[in-house]
């Protein structure tokens, strides 16, 4: 995915692109999507920053790239578009607000997103895009090129959107991770999952599950919360891609939360011998970390999605950073 942001800021920001040459007045970023296999829900704290999630999952190349301009304005506004067409950007629009709420001033911003990556589909294009805004505003600003604290501003806004609650502390590391405190950047905390480095990971999915309904719901949270938090636990003693998948599976027949088209997929897939997969949280969507032949793998998957709803990539080995 990526996204480029345009911020114009009349007063504050005029001052900051007029001292000296050190400031520049546009960065990018790049951040990898994210796939969850299983997750507890940790959201009662009053201070978004200490709400998260317990769970696992890995990090992707296919991700977003995020460029931000800045520019005077009269007035202040912020316009968001993904691929190409303009979107409500909910999630983005409040990184560069709380961001920029301290610089005073008036100020436009524009967000491109462009990313082969579907939104609503569990592969953290809502977290990418706003840990990418964060990073590449927080240089123009600031200059800084460590991505912990913008990263909370993309933490905050995707906390109190529901729109995901661990996709940013793991978007900021990269790898496969296992989140073992709940929280954001710097708060929260992760450990690591040694991978074969010669895998493909095939992902196939379309928006389907509504993260904020499924999060916000008492019933769903009763079942993901009993059976989650004790995954963790499992894998933490065991940190392997076959436990991962093994509780990840587990997680999913618990919940109750796979569609058809996913049962069908993973059962043909399994069936072909494929074995480490598994439904993506939170969407209609599958993953396939292929030891085998990933072309077999996406010929099965193009029987339930369209060729564009399916992206063949690999592990992302680093989190969000500066271009």
């Amino acid at each position: 995915m990526v996204i480029y942001i345009t911020v114009y800021s009349y007063d504050a920001l005029k001052a900051k692109l007029t001292q000296g040459q050190s400031k520049p007045n546009m960065a990018s970023a790049f951040v990898p999507g994210h796939v969850t296999g299983f997750f507890s829900i940790h959201d009662d704290a009053s201070d978004p920053l200490q709400c998260g999630s317990l769970g696992a999952g890995f990090s992707v190349e296919s991700g977003i790239l995020t460029t931000v301009s800045i520019l005077e304005s009269t007035d202040s506004r912020v316009c968001v578009k993904y691929n190409g067409k303009k979107i409500s950007g909910i999630v983005s629009k409040e990184v560069v607000n709380s961001m920029l709420a301290d610089e005073g001033g008036k100020y436009g911003v524009n967000v491109t997103h462009q990313s082969p990556l579907p939104v609503g589909a569990g592969f953290g294009a809502s977290g990418a895009g706003a840990l990418g805004t964060a990073i590449a505003l927080q240089k123009i600003l600031s200059g800084s090129e460590e991505p912990t604290w913008a990263a909370r501003y993309a933490h905050i806004a995707e906390v109190r959107h529901h729109t995901g609650l661990g996709d940013v502390i793991a978007q900021t590391v990269g790898g496969f991770e296992i989140r073992t405190k709940p929280g954001a950047p710097g708060i929260g905390q992760t450990t690591s999952i040694t991978y074969p480095e010669d895998i493909h990971v095939l992902l196939a999915g379309s928006p389907g599950l509504q993260t904020e309904k499924i999060l916000t719901d008492s019933r769903h949270r009763k079942r993901i919360n009993a059976i989650g938090q004790r995954l963790v636990e499992k894998l933490v003693s065991d940190p392997t891609v076959n436990t991962f998948v093994s509780c990840s599976q587990q997680f999913s027949d618990a919940i109750g939360l796979a569609t058809p088209r996913v049962k069908a997929a993973l059962s043909e897939l399994k069936a072909e011998g494929f074995e480490w997969i598994g439904m993506v949280m939170l969407g209609d969507s599958v993953f396939c970390i292929c030891k085998q032949d990933w072309k077999l793998a996406r010929r099965i998957l193009r029987r339930h999605w369209k060729d564009e709803k399916i992206i063949v990539t690999s592990i992302a080995s680093q989190g969000g950073s500066l271009q």
